[in-house]
């Protein structure tokens, strides 16, 4: 692409972010998606700006549609979050996919692809924010090969014959993994015997990507021999590091060990005296997503007081809003280079708003320019997504600094910036400017390194980092994170601890474990609530803001941080079985608890001064103070649910979850329903039905059942066209009062996927 047309999009871009003036910042739940290839895989990132809990997914392990149920510990059970879209990168890795959040009424993703793949899901967890990692087993090679090489080790000759079809045959989730893999293996060493080493890496892979079985360590070694064979000496050379990292012993060991031994005393092309010129590139891509979404709300409310026998009912019109929403990436690479201009950004118009300033509501994600050279540096300047190296705001201002000191094991991050606060609470004041101005008072700088993969399942990052606030220790942190991930095993753990305050800010660890028709989930978390930081006191000081933070009040300031921060703990065991071909049961069991805090001081705003002092005179009472919250106490869900596919007829997807809630202040029972089905290749129809009811401590009941429609149609190349409707019935009896509720509510919309 010419400099005109880089020039024409930044233009563009620099119009639409309207980054000539300050812009808020968007408080939304589905951040990014990144592709990451990893020696045997391509890895989709999915990444959320809240915690983010792992549940369970369906189908297990192949298909063209995903659906991954998860859970927001720090939200609102009953929020309903915005409709939010993601298209995937353009990339030779993966087919095209696209991302759709929440899915139906549920918290959830859907993963559409265009075509079938094999895969498996593991949960990364970063600090305050998570990603969802979906593993897609290459069934191409990477990297073009080498020219040939002179191997000691000699490999059997391939036979010749007519040629044969070597097509992976499909393979239905709750079929027996022992038959589909030792199908799978007469399959892969047929192509092997054939030369046709493509297919048989694909069968190999194919193969890999079951849970663990009886194949499983032959076919190791064979797609390292089949890539061998192909010239793929690099990917060989990574397959059998990984024969012999997880099968250490015994005969095929030592047949591993030579061929590794082998390929390292080939001779390079080099000391032949043959020349291979790097691969040439000179490309350019824009790519990304538009989309714009009507949202319409009715409901009528009568109101009966059971005391005076009276009846008030109201009728009116509680949401009508449109949302725009644009996510552009420019990408030119040249050889090694790769350079990046992102820019995301919504703007919604509140046709019910009562003020200007709630009317109009533009945020600005993101809006940096990436530069980076591979296996050496990356370079990343603008508005960019946080929550890595300690950094807990989910956007900062700054720069980021990577230098790979050594290729694939060892990266050192340099990071600085100004952080972007939005908040997803449901106090959340979209135009108080404290909740996403820009405070060039506060700063954080830092420093991590990323280490590994060590034995070909273990990696980590520790970090450091120091935020600042007008002089003032803001927070000061040092952390680890630690992943392993190995044959159906995946686990994360993380801890970061305030060497300011001398508190642990997060100590959690959280991890699957796939087996042959079995998942197994497991969650242990602890932490700050908020994380603790020195801008937590505003949350009691009546008046309070930046400017308040300063040396002189710092003592009172870091005493009332202590105060008004909470901590939670969660904990989480599930298990999802294959009783079928077509169905999965599962369930799990959490608790959760959040703590009380004790009642703040009386800090009183000196007049005409940025002063705190505080009020021997106050009481508990006091506008001034905030008051003891009392904790939740032990709040235990238990859920159970099934999985069933083509159910009730062909490419459709059922799923029936049923959870109980009991707690000290309340007791509730959920039943929800849900069926996806597809019709060709363009129309998709979602139903869904919750019933809740709730009991709690002061004998108030409530009852609510919500059916819900959603329809979509895909045209042309990338374009989709989405509507929504539903009813939500509520019924709340007290015993002086009773409610009943009924709302309508609607969407659609159009949304473009380019590339």
């Amino acid at each position: 692409m010419s400099h005109e047309i880089w020039g024409i999009l930044l233009g563009g871009i620099l119009t639409l972010g309207g980054v000539l003036a300050p812009v808020p910042v968007s408080a939304q739940v589905l951040d990014r998606i990144e592709i990451v290839e990893t020696p045997t895989a391509a890895e989709i990132h999915i990444v959320f700006n809240t915690r983010t809990l792992y549940l369970r997914h369906t189908p297990s392990e192949s298909g063209d549609l995903i659906r991954i149920f998860l859970d927001f510990p720090d939200q609102d059970r009953s929020r309903r979050f915005a409709r939010e879209l993601a298209a995937s990168p353009p990339s030779d890795l993966v087919p095209k996919f696209s991302v759709t959040f929440p899915d139906q009424a549920t918290n959830g993703l859907s993963i559409r692809f265009s075509k079938p793949v094999r895969f498996r899901i593991s949960q990364r967890d970063i600090r305050s924010s998570s990603r969802i990692v979906i593993s897609v087993k290459l069934d191409r090679p990477a990297i073009p090969p080498p020219p040939a090489m002179n191997a000691p080790l000699p490999i059997p000759p391939v036979s010749k014959g007519p040629t044969t079809r070597f097509d992976i045959p499909p393979l239905p989730s709750g079929k027996d993994t022992e038959k589909q893999a030792a199908d799978l293996m007469k399959l892969g060493r047929a192509a092997l015997a054939t030369g046709e080493h493509d297919k048989a890496v694909q069968i190999f892979n194919a193969l890999l990507n079951l849970p663990p079985n009886k194949q499983s360590q032959e076919a190791q070694e064979l797609v390292g021999m089949a890539r061998e064979r192909n010239g793929e000496h690099t990917k060989a050379k990574a397959e059998y590091e990984h024969y012999v990292k997880v099968y250490p012993n015994g005969e095929g060991a030592a047949r591993v060990r030579q061929r590794l031994a082998a390929l390292a005393e080939v001779k390079t092309p080099r000391a032949q005296g043959g020349k291979n010129p790097p691969k040439k590139i000179d490309e350019t891509q824009i790519y990304g997503s538009v989309y714009q979404y009507y949202y319409g709300g009715y409901s009528q409310t009568k109101i009966t007081d059971k005391t005076t026998n009276t009846t008030t009912a109201l009728h009116n019109q509680d949401q009508s809003l449109l949302q725009s929403a644009f996510d552009v990436t420019g990408r030119y690479r040249k050889d090694e280079y790769d350079n990046k201009l992102v820019v995301r950004g919504t703007q919604t118009y509140d046709m019910l708003a009562t003020t200007d300033v709630r009317r109009n509501i533009s945020r600005l994600r993101a809006l940096y320019f990436e530069h980076s050279s591979q296996d050496s540096y990356l370079i990343r300047v603008g508005r960019q997504p946080g929550n890595s190296g300690g950094v807990l705001d989910f956007r900062f201002d700054g720069a980021w600094v990577r230098y790979t000191a050594v290729p694939q094991f060892l990266n050192i991050n340099l990071l600085a910036g100004q952080p972007r606060q939005f908040s997803l609470d449901s106090n959340y004041v979209p135009d108080d400017p404290r909740n996403f101005r820009a405070e060039v008072k506060r700063y954080f700088y830092g420093a991590n390194v990323d280490i590994g993969p060590l034995g070909g399942a273990w990696s980590g990052n520790a970090y450091y980092l120091n935020q600042m606030v007008n002089g003032v220790v803001d927070r000061r942190a040092v952390g680890t994170e630690v992943r392993y991930a190995s044959n159906g095993k995946n686990a994360f753990s993380l801890v970061d601890y305030d060497i300011s305050y001398g508190v642990l800010n997060v100590a959690m660890l959280n991890g699957t474990w796939v087996t042959e028709n079995t998942t197994y989930t497991f969650l242990a978390d602890h932490r700050r609530t908020p994380y603790l930081q020195t801008t937590n006191a505003l949350f009691g000081t009546p008046g309070a803001s930046m400017e308040t933070i300063n040396p002189t009040n710092e003592a009172l300031l870091r005493a009332q941080a202590k105060t008004v921060t909470a901590t939670s703990d969660l904990f989480l065991a599930g298990v999802l079985h294959a009783v079928s071909k077509d169905w999965q049961l599962g369930g799990d069991v959490r608790l959760n608890r959040i703590s009380g805090t004790s009642a703040s001081n009386c800090l009183v705003i000196l007049p005409g001064t940025s002063t705190l002092f505080l009020n021997p005179n106050a009481t508990t009472d006091a506008p001034c103070s905030l008051q003891a919250l009392p904790g939740t106490g032990n709040i235990w869900t238990y859920t159970a649910q099934a999985i069933g596919a083509d159910f009730p007829f062909d490419k459709s997807t059922f799923v029936m979850n049923a959870s109980y809630i009991t707690s000290t202040a309340y007791r509730g029972e959920s039943l929800t329903l849900n069926s996806l089905g597809r019709f060709g290749p363009n129309w998709q129809l979602d139903t869904f039905l919750i019933l809740y009811h709730q009991k709690d401590s002061s004998a108030v009941e409530l009852y609510r059942a919500t059916p819900t429609l959603r329809m979509d149609y895909r045209f042309s190349d990338g374009w989709t066209l989405e509507g929504s409707g539903g009813v939500e019935q509520t019924l709340t009896d007290s015993p002086t009062q009773k409610d009943t509720t009924l709302r309508q509510f609607f969407f659609f919309g159009l949304r473009w996927d380019f590339s």
